[in-house]
């Protein structure tokens, strides 16, 4: 399982910042497998991706972690906007991805960035519907949601989070270690965060507090440490 978070800070200010983490825990079944980075980051597209859910693809020595094969398809990838790469990568999962793998086990990718005219855009990629379930449908599509569906319902200078992996963190206790620590930083010796760098520590300080409750606390540990975050400006 994982916790990957993609945040679009400030979305129409000069000022705006990305901010990508996840935790690094892969699991096979309920058993901890091994840890594996989960977000990168792609200069030339001024964006970064992160994954969920499926942590191999078949090769043929047998199979491939995803993280090693994200980051040769990014690399090796022609693609001129995020909107192609999101396309390409859709299309070649379809390809790689055993059609009994589509069908049984949720796999999904973040991939955002500042795209045309310096503009955030968050593509998703997955393989399953968009129920709390979220339920496998056999097929890799790409969608764009926050240009298209989100931004034109923000405020200005708002932003948006879009989370994906265990559930439970993101409804439980996400937003309470907000409320929690929100007095104590507006306090005069702390400081609420403002800069790019200040919103990535933030924001991967939440992810490690919600890793280690896992780990100390979780019967299967599926989400732990290291915590990896970055951040992406205009």
């Amino acid at each position: 399982m994982t916790l990957l978070t993609t945040e679009i800070h400030r979305h129409d200010q000069l000022d705006a910042v990305i901010v990508f983490a996840a935790d690094r825990r892969i699991t096979r079944g309920s058993v901890r497998d091994s840890e594996q980075p989960k977000v990168f980051s792609i200069p030339r597209l001024h964006a970064g991706i992160g994954y969920f859910g499926l942590a191999e693809v078949p090769s043929g020595a047998g199979s491939e972690p995803i993280a090693m094969w994200l980051q040769r398809f990014v690399a090796e990838s022609t693609a001129t906007t995020l909107g192609g790469l999101a396309h390409d990568l859709a299309g070649t999962l379809n390809t790689v991805v055993p059609a009994r793998w589509r069908q049984s086990v949720v796999s999904g990718f973040h991939l955002c960035g500042f795209a045309a005219a310096a503009r955030p855009e968050f593509w998703y990629v997955r393989n399953c519907d968009d129920t709390v379930a979220q339920n496998p449908t056999g097929t890799y599509a790409d969608r764009e949601d926050f240009q298209g569906r989100d931004a034109p319902r923000l405020a200005p200078g708002q932003g948006m989070i879009y989370r994906n992996g265990d559930i439970r963190p993101r409804v439980l206790a996400w937003e309470k270690i907000d409320e929690a620590f929100g007095a104590l930083l507006a306090a005069p010796d702390f400081g609420v965060p403002h800069t790019p760098n200040e919103y990535a520590k933030w924001v991967e300080f939440k992810m490690d507090v919600i890793a280690q409750f896992y780990e100390r606390f979780c019967q299967v540990s599926i989400i732990g440490g290291p915590v990896d975050a970055f951040f992406i400006t205009r």
